[in-house]
């Protein structure tokens, strides 16, 4: 009994001993990581920026966005400092985007995802693929960039983060306004339509009554089972609580829920020919006719 005693008194030292040496070690490390990472930061905006003078930070959504100006004052575009859930955890990285809304470069600042697969988003070879685009491209997978075979959910998860940023940017600093779906404008009727998803197509079915979303369905899809759960029925119940596409997509699985929304956006911008149909077919210019 004694033994038994004494080497649990031990053990609990040891882990004591141990707490503390670890709480010291990261007591002293992290000012260190801090200051190389702030460090790092400014060296991306000089690069990004060459002409950077200044800058003016603002907070979306807990996501930090510096605007950056030069010595006329004049704004030089956004750098973005953004976290989005990947595969493995957390992924925080830095956008570029300048005055004209078009991404200038990306900086993974910190991640966990897989070595070897995940960790595919710091390589040259996926971020290059980004510079160039603009806030008017719809960064589609598959056509504008690629998600990477493997490292879907980590590279298919910074896709769907970067157009969200993007288009943040180029709305709320650029002056861009973004283009709505008018559902009272949609005839009624069921509206299907499928995108890409994990491990397969994702499709939708949209009913529309009176000008008013009534129904969203998901009769098939191929994601990742724990991540769909945690996308439907929620995000189909927002689009008809709000009775508008463009809601909160922020979720436990936020690349899910994205293609959800994306599927029910084209449903819906299908049914934009069937009105112009009916346009025509009720005698085409409504200019010639009075009201």
């Amino acid at each position: 009994m004694r033994d038994i005693l004494k080497m649990s008194l031990t053990l609990a030292m040891v882990a004591a001993l141990s707490a503390s040496l670890l709480t010291g070690v990261h007591n002293i490390t992290e000012p260190v990581i801090l200051e190389r990472q702030e460090r790092e930061y400014y060296e991306a905006i000089e690069r990004f920026f060459p002409a950077v003078e200044d800058f003016q930070t603002k907070e979306i959504d807990s996501n930090q966005y510096d605007l950056i100006y030069d010595q006329d004052g004049e704004e030089l575009g956004v750098m973005g400092t953004i976290e989005t859930q990947g595969y493995d955890g957390a992924i925080r990285y830095n956008l570029a985007v300048d005055a004209e809304g078009v991404i200038q470069g990306i900086v993974i600042v910190s991640h966990t995802e897989t070595p070897g697969i995940g960790d595919v988003i710091e390589t040259d070879q996926f971020q290059e693929q980004f510079v160039g685009k603009g806030y008017d491209d719809p960064l589609e997978d598959g056509e504008d960039v690629d998600t990477v075979s493997g490292a879907t959910l980590s590279t298919g998860a910074m896709l769907s983060s970067i157009r969200r940023t993007v288009n943040t940017i180029a709305e709320q600093f650029l002056g861009e306004e973004r283009e709505y779906i008018d559902v009272s404008e949609i005839p009624d009727g069921v509206y299907e339509a499928s995108v890409d998803g994990t491990h397969g197509v994702l499709t939708v079915e949209v009913e529309v009554e009176n000008g008013e979303i009534v129904r969203v369905d998901v009769p098939e899809q191929n994601e990742t089972e724990a991540y769909f759960v945690d996308s439907y029925p929620e995000i189909p119940e927002r689009i008809v609580e709000e009775q508008r596409v463009e809601v909160d997509t922020q979720t436990g699985a936020t690349l899910t829920a994205e293609r959800i929304v994306d599927a029910v956006k084209k449903a819906l911008a299908d049914a934009a020919p069937e009105i112009e149909d009916e346009a025509e077919d009720n005698g085409g210019d409504n200019n010639n006719e009075g009201e």
